[in-house]
């Protein structure tokens, strides 16, 4: 077997999304976790023990500092990503952190000047831009075959169990941030102002769903829905892309995947899009990004296909969105701080 160089990986978080990470890992022969952390010690070791990782940190500065990490992941919840990346920066270590970057436009900025003064990657979680139907519609918009582009229409509809767990975070930052991002990089184009509607079947419950209307420079739309109110059985990712553009139009559905299948106990549909389990790993849009990460640290360079610029940027859409959901007023994006 070939020996490979190899880029030392700390998680920090070991949730549902951070086993993701680590399968996907796994998969990878240029990658070994060495280490990994969560509030939750028990947690942490049942992972560690489950995915085989060496060692197991008291908290994420301990793990920061260890001389056997290269580079940190960080899986935490969505509102705790600021001080593990801060941290990382700080012992001289790159950092990947999942989407949104942070809950608050401020700790994104103090992320990105981290990055800068340290010289260090930073490379924010927006999975669609390695998922290949939509980086093949990327491509074809670049080459001018769609023309101007006109509008953007996405859904990313999920189960009412997710909804439970995720209300953590604003819908549509923990679900629609995806899609804002991929308008951001179809268009090229900042968002000037948005207008959203809420709806919350149980107000004091958070909101269920939303639809929000963006107005981008040099005139196109961008139209979003998303929820947490499909039912929990539901099969399937309910996402969906619409690009029309002068010269064409193009539309990803990502349920209409192409691979069902039909049992006794039931209806699957597959995920063989963002990281679809094949011979004991993760495959699909997640292993391209995380692959892409770990090049980019080993080879010197920093990210190109996504920039933590254009994360902060998604989030800063985002932040309009939910807030003009929850005014019921236009906002302008510039004015969100």
């Amino acid at each position: 077997m070939p020996e490979f160089p190899k880029l030392r990986i700390g998680l920090v978080g070991c949730g549902a999304f951070a086993e993701s990470h680590l399968t996907t890992f796994a998969g990878i022969p240029f990658v070994q976790v060495t280490a990994v952390t969560d509030v939750v010690a028990e947690r942490a070791r049942k992972v560690a023990e489950r995915y085989k990782v060496p060692r197991i940190a008291r908290d994420f500065r301990e793990l920061c500092s260890l001389k056997e990490v290269d580079a940190v992941s960080v899986v935490t919840t969505e509102d705790q990503h600021l001080e593990p990346v801060l941290a990382a920066f700080e012992n001289g270590k790159h950092v990947f952190v999942e989407k949104p970057m942070a809950t608050c436009l401020g700790d994104a900025e103090k992320m990105l000047a981290a990055a800068r003064q340290a010289g260090l990657i930073l490379m924010p979680g927006h999975i669609l831009r390695f998922e290949t139907r939509y980086a093949t519609v990327k491509e074809q918009l670049d080459s001018g075959r769609f023309g101007r582009i006109i509008s953007v229409y996405t859904r990313r509809n999920r189960p009412k169990w997710q909804g439970a767990i995720y209300k953590r975070t604003p819908l549509v930052l923990e679900t629609a941030i995806h899609d804002i991002d991929a308008m951001l990089w179809y268009t090229g184009k900042k968002v000037e102002s948005v207008r959203s509607y809420d709806v919350a079947v149980e107000p004091e419950r958070g909101v269920d769903l939303t639809w929000a209307v963006l107005k981008f420079e040099g005139g196109a739309l961008g139209v979003l829905e998303t929820m947490w109110l499909m039912p929990d059985k539901t099969p399937f990712l309910d996402d969906f892309l619409q690009v029309i553009g002068t010269s064409g139009v193009a539309n990803i559905d990502v349920f209409n995947s192409g691979l069902t299948m039909w049992r006794d106990d039931g209806v699957e549909v597959p995920d063989v899009s963002y990281e679809p389990r094949l011979r004991g790993s993760a495959y699909g849009a997640l292993r391209e990004e995380l692959t892409y990460f770990a090049r980019c640290v080993l080879e010197g360079r920093e990210p190109s296909l996504l920039t933590a610029e254009e994360g902060v940027e998604a989030l800063r859409v985002g932040l309009a969105v939910a807030e003009s959901g929850r005014t019921n007023r236009e906002v302008e994006v510039a004015s969100i701080s």
